[in-house]
């Protein structure tokens, strides 16, 4: 019986020595050295394109930025590390005009002018929601171009649908991050 009692408290603190580690590698995801605006600076002048997803994610422990960038004739795929914004890597690929998929048309037409850019975008979502903006992608829906931002406050977090030609917002979702003990 002791026997057993010991392996099931030894489990216990195994198991708690591994989940506080997962929760400290966590941690360092949260808080990158460089913010999403440097990051965009730093693909700005290196890229003449338009950055049409830039999001903060979690690859081996690393935090990481993904940022989408689509020329006239070419999409750029990146990986960054979010603390020294050093290129991971970088996948290329040619965007060929004939082709009659949609969502290249689509990725073509995100360097027009008519549409209100990713910085109008961010203004629209912080007007109406106090936090920082953690992604931000250009998307096609249904052949109608729409920016979905992603902005956080503390255990607040936002979700927003902005049409990328008006500015119209098309949706507005915020979840609060509450505590069980807040129901009782």
């Amino acid at each position: 019986m002791k026997k057993t009692f010991g392996i099931i408290i030894g489990a216990l603190a195994g198991t708690a020595v591994i989940g506080s580690g997962v929760y400290y590698s966590d941690a360092d995801v949260k808080s990158p050295k460089l913010n999403s605006d440097e990051i965009r600076q730093m693909v700005e002048d290196q890229y003449d394109g338009t950055i049409t997803e830039l999001e903060l994610d979690k690859d081996r422990n690393q935090a990481v930025y993904e940022v989408e960038v689509i020329e006239k004739s070419k999409e750029h795929d990146l990986k960054l590390d979010a603390d020294t914004g050093e290129v991971l890597r970088e996948k290329s690929k040619d965007i060929n005009k004939d082709d009659d998929d949609i969502e290249d048309d689509v990725k073509l037409d995100m360097n027009n002018e008519d549409l209100i850019g990713v910085e109008k975008a961010k203004e629209i979502a912080k007007n109406n929601f106090d936090g920082k903006v953690v992604s931000i992608e250009l998307d096609d829906d249904d052949n109608r171009l729409i920016y979905e931002l992603e902005l956080k406050n503390g255990k607040k977090e936002a979700d927003f649908d902005i049409d990328a030609k008006n500015g119209e917002i098309l949706e507005m979702d915020v979840e609060a991050d509450d505590d069980d003990d807040d129901d009782e």
